[in-house]
C-alpha cells in the first residue's frame, strides 16, 4: 500500500491556488493507494482561502482521500469550518475516529487524533471495532506534532506527523528539539516509529533553508 503524505501546506496570502496545484500534480504523478492530508493546510479563514485550497479536490487515490486538521486550522478559529470545507471537496474528514483500510487481503487500521491543541492527544484506538482477521491490524495516526502521549504504549504501528517542517530555517533546526523529540525523517518516540514530514509548503515567508519541502510516499507492506 503506497501512501502519500501531504502537510503543512500551509496556502494563504503568500501560497496560491498555483502552488496547490503543483501539489496536487506531483502527488497524482506518483499513483498512491491513500492519501493523507496531514493538517496545517491552511493559513487563514474560509473565505479568505478556500479557493487556494480547491485543487485538493482533484486528489485521486482509490482508497481515498484523508484528513486531519492541525495546530493552524485552529488557530484560524475555523476548525469545524474547515473540515467542512474539506468534505465538500471529496475529502474523508477524520474527526477523532478510525477506518478500516484494505488492498487485496491485507488490511491497515487507520486513526487520527484531531484534539486542540494542549488537550490529551490520545488517539482514538480503544474505540475500533474488533478486526475480523486474526492478524492485528497496523494503525497510522496521522498527527500534526509527534508528541510521546500522542500513540505510545497503545499498539499503535506508525505514527505520521509534521508541524515541525524540519525547522524550516537554518538554525532553528537546532531549537526545535527543545518542542518536538522528531525533527524529520524516521524515529522512535517510545514504543512508537513515528515518521515526520518537513511539509511542502513554509510557515511565513516562502523560505526554507537547509531543510527542503518533502512530499513523502510511504509504503507499507504486509507482515
Amino acid at each position: 500500500m503506497r501512501v502519500a503524505r501531504v502537510t503543512d501546506l500551509h496556502v494563504g496570502p503568500i501560497r496560491d491556488a498555483g502552488f496547490t496545484r503543483r501539489v496536487v500534480d506531483q502527488v497524482n504523478g506518483q499513483h498512491p493507494d491513500v492519501v493523507v492530508l496531514g493538517g496545517d493546510l491552511i493559513d487563514g479563514t474560509v473565505s479568505q482561502v478556500a479557493d487556494a485550497l480547491a485543487p485538493l479536490g482533484d486528489l485521486d487515490a482509490p482508497l481515498g482521500v484523508f484528513a486531519v486538521r492541525g495546530n493552524h486550522e485552529f488557530i484560524s478559529q475555523e476548525a469545524d469550518a474547515w473540515m467542512d470545507h474539506g468534505e465538500t471537496l471529496g475529502i474523508d474528514v477524520l474527526r477523532s475516529e478510525n477506518v478500516t483500510l484494505t488492498l487485496g487481503s491485507a488490511s491497515i487500521r487507520m486513526a487520527a487524533s484531531t484534539t486542540r491543541p494542549g488537550a490529551d492527544p490520545t488517539p482514538p484506538t480503544s474505540t475500533e471495532p474488533s478486526p475480523t482477521s486474526p492478524h492485528r491490524p497496523s494503525r497510522c495516526s496521522p498527527r500534526t506534532s509527534p508528541r510521546p502521549p500522542s500513540a505510545a504504549g497503545t499498539g499503535v504501528d506508525l505514527q505520521l506527523s509534521g508541524h515541525t517542517h524540519g525547522g524550516q530555517l537554518w538554525p532553528f533546526r537546532y531549537a526545535v528539539p527543545l518542542q518536538q523529540p522528531v525533527i524529520d525523517g524516521l524515529a522512535a518516540v517510545g514504543d512508537v516509529p513515528v515518521l515526520t514530514s518537513r511539509g511542502a509548503g513554509a510557515w511565513g515567508p516562502p523560505v526554507r533553508v537547509l531543510a527542503p519541502p518533502e512530499i513523502p510516499v510511504i509504503t507499507l507492506r504486509a507482515g
